[in-house]
């Protein structure tokens, strides 16, 4: 081990991990048994590094991860133990033939301890001989001091650091308030409780309290400055608040009370700054106060006021802030539940529970998970207006100390009712809906509203190339709907929708939804509109990609051709190899995207088919002779043809006579005259051609051909 490692392991390194758990023992324990006195056939050796050697974690976390690595020891050679394994929670009552070893990965592990301190166990093997070694962590909670100030009149305050499990701290810095601070060190000599008191030449300010602790002789773990109001002996605690009767009324549990003996309850208005004034709202007493009068739509911070010995206002150790839970009925089978979180306190909380039940319904009862315990919303899409339902959240944190004994916080919202059928109104529908053509029937447009809503009656309307002239199409009692009525010629379609819901609940109009028109724009070259979905569906969207396809009567399906992002592409080399006089074209638009409802939804659409004609051709040569001066296959007027189905020719000489004629365009000219046995002279003659293409135009081509003999 390096000895910058050693180095550190000496010091310890300090890490904030955050993670709950009482107070432990200041005093490291003792090296367990099994740590200097081997069993039989082990020898002490091995190192473990471990880190962090100290670890410092929250007061209200209890849990740390640490990491330990088999590491050189040059006591035996400067070598890495064989066979690594490694035990946690040694103690003098550790049995290693019964333990549960810790496998090692390249020589490392990690775990989750509890705050305290830890022996930490490695065996291992150099050659034959078995070793073993320890190593000690601490995970220190940074507790705050529990102490007391108290001002009985005059300017002097008595201040108390109490022999309380949760001051085990080594060090105390003590601020006054007035630029007066004090250091206070425990130790054989000085020991809890430690009692000071401070005269002040004017009304004692906040005094401010912070531990340490301290370690190998350096300041490890520090916790937050605490301050402390002399003039406010904290003598209650509020444990318990929940709302009831729809958040009118409130009931509020509180410990450390007198029995018999009045406090005052107060309460501001939680503007989530402790801005606002304090108000009285009544009296309580023996640890219980119900409230009512209160607004439903406001949210309470709350405090007790007592009168302490020294016949001083005394407040509560701590105040508690209202959850106020707000319910926002989206559709009749959905509602967004919306609520914040307690301003104290400001923590954030061991549990945060939402509860759902069903009215009238005995066990209906559930808690619809929340991802994170700072969430401050939820959608509940699993409702209908047959049922009426009650929700509550309620939170708990960790325990507060109030004379030696912990406490656990609880605030709970009220109940509120939530009934989708009476607070139901029209709204516009927000599910995803995929258009495009059927891609096993170009002549029919398939809808599918992406849903998981049942019971509902759809009403779809249709907007034929941009008119925005939407007329009903029909309904259909399912999210799917097939259009057939499509114009032979090629025509962009857009779609919206309405439903009627189970609860009899008529929707608006929907957001269009397109289907995507091919056409070509230029020869050789394809162009189509978007592929688009309405903004407000989606939260995030990517980019839309395109796919043009074309069919091959070879395999009688669309082939892939090419992916683009544009609007438009060139399909020249398409139609240059095509075996076929029209190629059928048609795009597919793809897109992922997250809704309110699905993740990485993957959404397609197919375009209109879209039909290119490739253009006939014939092959014509300029000159041929039939005396065998030129190649043999130029010894006759020969034309050959691409996408012809019929045609003919007539060649002429110079004053207009017919030489030759044909009634198909295979027939070839040897170069004679019309008798076929009188060689034409040498010169050159004219030809016109008239033909029908493979798709039935007709076309006529005229020119010259030369004749060499």
């Amino acid at each position: 081990m390096s000895l910058l490692k050693v180095k550190f392991s000496i010091l310890g390194i300090v890490a904030l991990v955050f993670n709950t758990q009482l107070s432990w023992s200041q005093a490291a324990p003792p090296k367990p048994t099994i740590c200097t006195t081997p069993p039989a056939g082990y020898l002490i050796g091995g190192f473990i590094n471990v880190s962090p050697q100290i670890t410092c974690i929250p007061f209200n976390q209890s849990t740390a991860m640490i990491s330990l690595e088999n590491d050189r020891d040059p006591t035996i050679g400067n070598v890495l133990l064989t066979n690594a394994v490694m035990y946690t929670g040694i103690n003098n009552n550790f049995n290693l033939n019964t333990a549960i070893s810790i496998s090692l990965v390249s020589e490392k592990t990690s775990q989750l301890l509890s705050a305290g301190y830890h022996w930490i166990l490695m065996t291992g093997n150099k050659g034959t001989q078995k070793y073993l070694t320890c190593n000690l962590t601490e995970i220190n909670r940074m507790v705050e001091p529990t102490v007391t100030a108290t001002n009985c009149g005059g300017n002097s305050v008595t201040f108390t650091i109490p022999a309380v499990p949760e001051n085990l701290h080594n060090r105390y810095k003590l601020d006054w308030g007035d630029g007066i601070t004090e250091v206070i060190n425990i130790n054989a000599t000085t020991t809890l409780p430690v009692v000071k008191t401070h005269n002040y030449t004017s009304t004692p300010p906040t005094i401010k309290i912070q531990g340490e602790y301290i370690r190998n002789g350096f300041t490890i773990c520090p916790t937050s400055i605490k301050p402390i109001n002399p003039l406010a002996d904290n003598s209650t605690l509020l444990t318990t608040l929940e709302g009831e009767n729809g958040g009118k009324e409130a009931k509020i549990q509180f410990v450390g009370f007198k029995k018999g003996e009045n406090y005052e309850l107060e309460a501001q208005i939680d503007n989530g700054l402790n801005t606002n004034s304090w108000t009285k709202l009544a009296d309580a007493s023996d640890g219980l106060k119900q409230l009512t009068g209160l607004n439903e739509n406001e949210k309470y911070c709350f405090r007790l006021k007592g009168i302490n010995s020294c016949g001083k206002a005394t407040y509560s150790q701590n105040t508690l802030c209202s959850i106020n839970l707000q319910p926002n009925i989206k559709k009749t089978t959905e509602v967004e539940l919306k609520w914040n979180m307690p301003t104290n306190p400001s923590s954030v909380p061991t549990t945060l529970r939402l509860t759902k039940e069903i009215v009238g319904q005995a066990g209906s009862s559930n808690n619809p998970p929340l991802p994170t315990k700072t969430e401050t919303s939820y959608i509940d899409n699993t409702i209908n207006c047959t049922n009426k339902y009650l929700y509550s959240i309620s939170t708990l944190y960790p325990p507060v100390s109030l004379n030696n004994t912990p406490y656990i916080i609880s605030i709970k919202s009220a109940q509120i009712t939530v009934d989708p059928k009476a607070n139901a109104v029209s709204i516009k529908p927000t599910n995803l809906v995929s258009v495009g053509f059927d891609p096993t029937d170009d002549k029919t447009i398939k809808l599918v509203i992406v849903e998981t809503t049942t019971g509902n009656e759809y009403t779809f309307f249709r907007a034929i190339n941009d008119s925005k002239n939407y007329e009903e199409l029909g309904k259909s009692k399912n999210n799917t709907y097939f259009d057939v009525a499509i114009n032979e010629e090629p025509a962009s379609y857009c779609y919206k929708y309405k439903y009627i819901d189970q609860c009899g609940i008529t929707s608006a109009l929907s957001d269009p939804f397109c289907s995507i028109l091919l056409s070509s724009e230029s020869k050789g070259n394809l162009n189509w509109t978007p592929y688009s979905i309405p903004p407000e569906i989606y939260n995030t969207a990517s980019t839309v990609d395109y796919s043009i396809e074309y069919f091959d009567p070879t395999f009688n399906s669309f082939i892939p051709y090419k992916k683009t992002s544009n609007l438009e592409y060139g399909i020249q080399d398409v139609l240059n190899s095509s075996t076929q006089s029209e190629v059928k074209f048609r795009i597919m638009g793809m897109q992922t995207v997250d809704t309110e409802q699905y993740k990485n939804q993957f959404i397609f659409s197919h375009s209109n088919t879209f039909t290119v004609v490739v253009p006939p051709a014939i092959f014509i040569p300029t000159a041929f002779t039939p005396d065998g001066i030129l190649p043999v296959d130029s010894e006759t007027f020969k034309i050959r043809t691409k996408f012809i189905s019929s045609g003919t020719i007539k060649i002429y000489d110079r004053w207009g006579a017919t030489l030759f004629k044909a009634e198909s365009l295979a027939d070839e000219w040897n170069g004679n005259k019309a008798n076929n046995l009188t060689p034409a002279p040498a010169g050159t003659y004219a030809y016109v051609i008239n033909a029908l293409s493979d798709t039935g135009r007709p076309f006529n081509i005229s020119g010259s051909i030369l004749l060499l003999r």
